[in-house]
């Protein structure tokens, strides 16, 4: 897929978001908490599906997966409960063993915070902290929602496929994207070769930086 299919694509994903009946619950939820998080001072990204889906990789998401300062999670968790959030889930699943993971339900949207983002698998684990510095944002209405890196993406989906093989497909999609434009923080894959994961996504990942 080309760099302009790819804006394209994304355009019409944040049209359909804006605009489809199917993600108004989903749309609400996430301007509610950019505004109270950007309000509190909290440091916080999009990560997952529907980072995806705002760059135009992926043509649908169902929950809110938000990646926080750690610092911040206490300011977090009071807002999630103030705005009616009920805690649905904490800690990990021996694959996904974060610093800090909480699931609540907003109404009927499911949100996932995670601070120190942790995946175990293929005998070994990588680790995601937020970084400010690697943030992007993207236009929603008049909304600034910040994305984390694609690149630190592309690792988590990676890992992920110890746990779920699913997560292949996702990751094969953040590697095309990744090798049609110039890597906005090449640092994180360069720095992924000095880490102890596994020879085939090292392979992978010298394909994308080449």
């Amino acid at each position: 897929m080309r760099e302009n299919n790819y804006e394209y694509q994304s355009e019409a994903n944040v049209l359909c978001l804006l605009e489809d009946e199917e993600y108004l619950e989903r749309k609400e939820a996430l301007f509610k908490l950019a505004d109270e998080f950007n309000k509190s001072g909290i440091r916080w990204g999009l990560a997952c599906s529907m980072n995806l889906f705002l760059r135009g990789l992926v043509d649908e998401f169902h929950d809110l997966d938000l990646v926080v300062e750690e610092e911040d999670i206490p300011k977090v968790k009071d807002i999630m409960e103030k705005n009616g959030g009920i805690l649905k889930a904490t800690g990990g699943n021996g694959f996904c063993e974060s610093n800090c993971y909480m699931h609540f339900q907003l109404k009927r949207v499911d949100i996932d915070i995670i601070s120190g983002f942790r995946i175990i698998t293929f005998g070994t684990k990588f680790l995601y902290n937020f970084n400010e510095s690697e943030i992007e944002y993207i236009k929603v209405e008049e909304k600034k929602i910040p994305l984390i890196p694609v690149e630190a993406l592309y690792l988590l989906y990676a890992m992920m496929e110890g746990w779920q093989a699913k997560r292949r497909y996702k990751r094969l999609l953040i590697g095309e994207y990744l090798v049609t434009r110039d890597l906005k923080f090449p640092d994180i894959l360069v720095n992924s070769l000095e880490e102890q994961l596994p020879a085939w996504i090292k392979k992978e990942v010298k394909l994308i930086i080449q």
